[in-house]
């Protein structure tokens, strides 16, 4: 099995094979879990458009050209001080992660912080707590 999914993941068709596993995973499992059927043609569909986004994302021939683009803070004209935070979880219940970072209206950093919550895997938790 490990040759065949090496084999598949590096060749020419990598794209194809690669979304086609995992639209067969995440198919299976949908109904194991949730007694979900697709038709076929619905799974088919699924595979070319995530071969196509790919394709869009990982082209090494892309159109967009390499100059610097400066960006720069956008408070939408407001004048207050913005949060800004972030959870995560793995799916497992040993530990979630959060952070963020504080910043004025015009961008200027003021104040971050980061933690962790030992034996959460609820997102909504960890997302709620950063903002707590």
């Amino acid at each position: 099995v490990y040759d065949w999914l090496k084999k598949g993941a590096i060749g020419i068709q990598s794209y194809k094979f690669s979304t086609g596993v995992w639209w067969s995973w995440r198919h299976h499992n949908l109904m194991c879990l949730n007694n979900e059927t697709w038709f076929l043609s619905r799974l088919s569909y699924n595979i070319r458009y995530m071969v196509e986004t790919f394709k869009n994302c990982f082209s090494h021939a892309s159109n967009v050209s390499s100059a610097d683009r400066y960006i720069k803070w956008n408070n939408n004209n407001y004048s207050c001080t913005i949060l800004n935070v972030e959870g995560s979880c793995l799916g497992s219940s040993a530990r979630s992660g959060f952070g963020g970072i504080i910043r004025n209206a015009f961008g200027y950093y003021l104040a971050r912080f980061s933690g962790f919550i030992p034996g959460s895997s609820d997102i909504l938790y960890v997302e709620l707590y950063a903002i707590y």
